[in-house]
């Protein structure tokens, strides 16, 4: 059975327009009807309303991929909006951990009201992060950059600044240092063709041209590599606590602080530090904490959401959820003290939208009040009824 809200919700969108099912779809909406009393009852309210609804808007949505999307001008789409509030729905009530929230829509106005908000827009919305950065030359010099870098092919426009060469490292390496702020994110290839995908609040200290015998970049922050394969020349990624090292694969390492998860997609790493080594396979992550370097099995979809530009809360504690809307949205976050730090919260919505669809999408899937005033972020315990 198809358990995705995401999938749940876009079949029964197809519904809605009257477009036919295929036998895959249908299974998978019977299976889900049938599942519990309460999926049957959802799907005949929505299925009610749906006839009443301007539901043109659906066949835009947005296909390409996230990094592209990102890249282009934005505009306001009530084509999110649907699909996540139908979604986190379907979500609330497949878990039955959560009351199911009644929602009430004005067709005349296209204005949607939740029965009791718990999001409170003091002030203008926040845009989500774009794309840019700045590089800091090893000569202080400081340069902003606005589009994606790839020194390889050495057509960056700011070559001449910072004067790339195809020629073979013979003299001592020259390094710069790629800064990446919140509310931006950056994409880089390196001298050899690696790929990196760099979050926000997040430094990559780089050189011009590799060495020959090792390739070696210093991370702050989080950032996802796709390394080009060379087994004469092993790739480091140095950060505060540990070395990762590689010959050619995909992996994400995220080191914010002194904990450092290295999140493996592809081929194979070793993660090391003075006292201690592990390899770890597709699949799995290496996680250093409190002095000590384990493995594990992990959620990839999860560790890669940022990359493939997607907010994915599986259940994750408050305080993480509020260090990435910090992050990404170059806000301050505070919560009040009757805020439980222990509850988890779970759900899903592109990166590419207002902050305020994710508080909404938030507020859907918890028992949280959401208030936003001058960049400002409270989180307070949603008042029972």
């Amino acid at each position: 059975m198809d358990t995705n809200p995401f999938n749940i919700a876009d079949i029964i969108a197809k519904r809605f327009r009257n477009e036919s099912l295929d036998s895959h779809e249908q299974r998978a909406l019977e299976s889900w009807i049938d599942a519990h009393p309460k999926n049957k009852q959802l799907f005949d309210e929505l299925l009610a309303q749906g006839g009443s609804m301007k539901l043109n808007w659906l066949d835009n949505l947005d296909e390409e991929s996230a990094w592209q999307r990102i890249e282009k001008k934005r505009e306001k789409k009530r084509s999110h909006q649907f699909m996540w509030r139908v979604a986190a729905t379907i979500a609330l009530v497949s878990s039955l951990c959560l009351s199911l929230w009644i929602y009430k829509t004005d067709f005349t106005t296209g204005e949607e009201q939740i029965a009791t908000s718990q999001l409170d827009l003091n002030t203008d919305d926040v845009g989500p992060a774009l794309l840019g950065a700045k590089i800091i030359l090893a000569n202080g010099k400081e340069v902003k950059v606005d589009d994606t870098l790839n020194i390889a092919s050495g057509s960056s426009m700011i070559e001449n600044e910072l004067n790339f060469s195809s020629e073979p490292a013979i003299r001592e390496l020259i390094f710069h240092t790629l800064v990446v702020p919140a509310a931006n994110f950056f994409k880089i290839t390196l001298a050899d063709g690696t790929a990196v995908w760099v979050n926000a609040v997040s430094e990559l200290r780089f050189p011009e041209q590799f060495g020959e015998g090792e390739r070696r970049v210093y991370l702050k922050g989080e950032a996802y590599f796709e390394v080009a394969k060379d087994e004469e020349r092993p790739f480091f990624v140095e950060t505060e606590e540990v070395d990762i090292r590689v010959l050619g694969t995909h992996f994400n390492v995220s080191a914010y602080g002194k904990n450092v998860k290295t999140s493996l997609a592809e081929g194979a790493v070793e993660v090391m530090n003075d006292t201690q080594s592990v390899i770890i396979a597709p699949g799995q992550s290496a996680e250093w904490n409190n002095g000590n370097l384990k493995v594990r099995t992990t959620n990839l979809q999860r560790d890669l959401a940022w990359k493939n530009n997607i907010f994915y809360f599986r259940q994750d504690h408050i305080v993480n959820i509020a260090n990435q809307l910090k992050r990404w949205y170059n806000i301050d976050v505070s919560l009040s003290q009757d805020v439980p730090l222990d509850n988890t919260y779970s759900g899903e919505i592109g990166r590419n939208v207002n902050l305020s669809e994710v508080l909404t999408m938030l507020a859907f899937v918890s028992d949280l009040k959401f208030t936003l005033n001058t960049n400002k972020l409270l989180i307070t315990k949603k008042n029972k009824l």
